[in-house]
């Protein structure tokens, strides 16, 4: 992982997909995590992706405080 990338926060109990696992969008691989628009994508996917692509809001941290989802 770059050390540019960020370490994202998914701590949200919705970020785990209970109905089984899916190919990440990332590497293909199964995962049973899904990202606030509800891709399947492995969490260290997602900050490497996020350090590739600064300033894009594909996978992004859950906010500060109360756990809440955008999707």
């Amino acid at each position: 992982m770059s050390p540019d990338a960020p370490l994202l926060t998914w701590r949200d109990p919705r970020h785990y997909d209970h109905r089984g696992d899916r190919p990440c969008v990332l590497c293909g691989r199964p995962t049973p995590l899904r990202s606030h628009q509800g891709e399947p994508a492995h969490k260290a996917c997602a900050e490497r992706w996020a350090g590739d692509h600064p300033g894009d809001t594909r996978f992004v941290s859950d906010p500060p405080g109360r756990a809440r989802i955008h999707a």
